[in-house]
Parts: structure tokens; C-alpha cells; sequence
């Protein structure tokens, strides 16, 4: 594990100490829970940002945000964004089929 030095705004750090609290653990596991959270969603956000504009496959986009591909397409859906499952798509999953078979 690495170590990283932060500054947080009191209001940020207050919350982060009550959820010590809730979680009944330390700070540092706390902030690495949110740290965790927060990368996951920014990925996601990310990949979906590069589909809608057309820039990566359906499988990319998935690959991109860690996620397995059928969650990608849930959370397009859930964001109203057209699935178009392409050629390339079903030829990367069935290479990922088979690379990890």
C-alpha cells in the first residue's frame, strides 16, 4: 500500500469522522472506502461520456470503467443512452470468452 497526504474542507473531514463512527472503524478506512467509491464512479462516468460521443465500443466503454460489460449496459440504459452492440463488440467478448476459458 502507498501512502497519500491529503487537505480536506472541515465540513468534509466532520463527515468523514462521523462515519468513523457509523462504520466503526478508522479514518484512514473510511477515506479509502470513499476513495474507492469515488474512483469507481468517476470511471463510469468517464466511459460513458467516451460511448455517448461515439469515441469507444460497448465492451470498451466497460473495460474502461472496470465493470463487467452487462452492468455497462444497465447503467446506459439507466442513463437513457441508446445500446448499439456492434461487430467489434461481439468480437472482443468472444476473444474475452475465450482468453479467460
Amino acid at each position: 500500500m502507498k501512502n497519500l497526504t491529503v487537505r480536506v474542507e472541515e465540513e468534509t473531514f466532520r463527515d468523514i469522522e462521523a462515519l468513523t463512527k457509523l462504520e466503526k472503524c478508522d479514518k484512514s478506512t473510511v477515506a479509502r472506502k470513499l476513495l474507492s467509491m469515488g474512483l469507481r464512479e468517476m470511471k463510469k462516468k468517464h466511459a460513458i461520456s467516451l460511448y455517448r460521443e461515439g469515441k469507444c465500443t460497448l465492451w470498451k466503454a466497460a473495460q474502461t470503467a472496470s465493470v463487467p460489460l452487462r452492468e455497462m449496459i444497465e447503467t446506459l440504459k439507466a442513463e437513457k443512452i441508446p445500446v448499439h452492440i456492434s461487430p467489434e463488440d461481439v468480437d472482443e467478448a468472444w476473444g474475452k470468452a475465450f482468453e479467460e476459458g
